[in-house]
């Protein structure tokens, strides 16, 4: 979710969505060695690549399950009559109800295109999202407005922070939204607001930060924002070899591990989670795009494989 391997700077970029368009501009050194502002406007791509794709997955998933419990209802009969909620939910399908609905809806209304097609394929890979994406057209009421985060920074334990909570998801990250991209900056908050008990750096925040300072690229969050970035704020990042040994060291020391990570269990393209404790069972993960992922334990050999760089991040 966005994770970058290189950083650009001497710029910064800024973007705001509304419905139908995406608006980017510049900072950009004219010829004469001044800075102007160049706006450039580009169609966003709704409704004609992905959400159409979706809606069209969901109708085929609705036919085959239609089939399905068409061919099966006679032999579960039975079944339903001893086990009623567990044969219930075999019947009730893939897709939570709430999301069947809300995809059924923009179907309907042909209102897929209201919908930036990056958030609809969020939605079909993380039903977690749910109230994420279909708060999208409500998003002024969260964009730019006061987070108070002093309830998670209690309890000493790191707080579980979400890229794509509304409280700051919908707010910009570079040319992205916070909650499609901003993994990077949201482990960094997770970590800052731990080991500091400073709430004032939420997600947002963060991602301000790594913006102004250059940590943001076209590519996503640069590495550097773990070692240098973390001196920036006060904190001290450094890259560490991929072995058990070393992770739980630097755990037991009271630090937290940031992990980027390859396609497997948590992205299909780049992503960056925090390893925050270590048990019997493995490791704990806070996963800034998944509830679920960061309910559980990990052992070594799991994460071993999917992990590209990690980096400890202490006082």
């Amino acid at each position: 979710m966005g994770e970058r391997a290189y950083q650009r700077t001497g710029y910064q970029q800024e973007i705001q969505v509304i419905p139908g368009e995406y608006y980017k501009s510049y900072a950009a050194e004219s010829p004469a060695g001044q800075f102007g502002k160049v706006k450039i406007a580009r169609k966003a791509r709704t409704g004609n690549t992905y959400s159409a794709m979706v809606l069209a997955k969901h109708r085929k998933e609705k036919k085959r399950r239609n089939i399905r419990r068409l061919a099966c209802w006679a032999g579960l009969a039975l079944v339903l009559a001893v086990s009623l909620p567990k044969a219930g939910n075999l019947l009730k399908g893939d897709k939570n109800s709430k999301i069947e609905q809300f995809l059924e809806g923009l179907e309907t209304l042909g209102a897929g295109s209201a919908y930036p097609d990056e958030l609809l394929e969020m939605l079909d890979k993380n039903e977690e999202t749910y109230e994420f994406v279909s708060g999208y057209p409500n998003r002024s009421e969260y964009i730019g407005k006061e987070i108070d985060l002093t309830g998670e920074a209690q309890g000493g334990e790191v707080p579980l922070l979400l890229q794509w909570d509304q409280r700051w998801g919908y707010d910009s990250y570079g040319q992205e939204m916070i909650g499609l991209a901003g993994c990077g900056p949201t482990c960094m908050a997770m970590a800052y607001l731990h080991l500091t008990g400073d709430a004032s750096m939420n997600p947002r925040a963060m991602a301000e930060y790594a913006c102004e300072n250059g940590y943001y690229t076209e590519a996503g969050t640069s590495w550097g924002f773990f070692t240098a970035g973390a001196a920036g704020l006060g904190l001290s990042g450094s890259e560490l070899p991929l072995g058990e040994t070393q992770i739980k060291n630097a755990l037991d020391e009271g630090a937290v591990v940031v992990c980027s990570m390859r396609p497997g269990d948590f992205t299909t393209t780049g992503h960056f989670i925090l390893l925050r404790g270590y048990g019997e069972g493995g490791f704990y993960v806070n996963d800034p795009n998944s509830k679920g992922n960061s309910g559980k334990q990990w052992s070594f050999e799991r994460l071993s494989g999917q992990i590209k760089n990690l980096w400890r991040i202490g006082l």
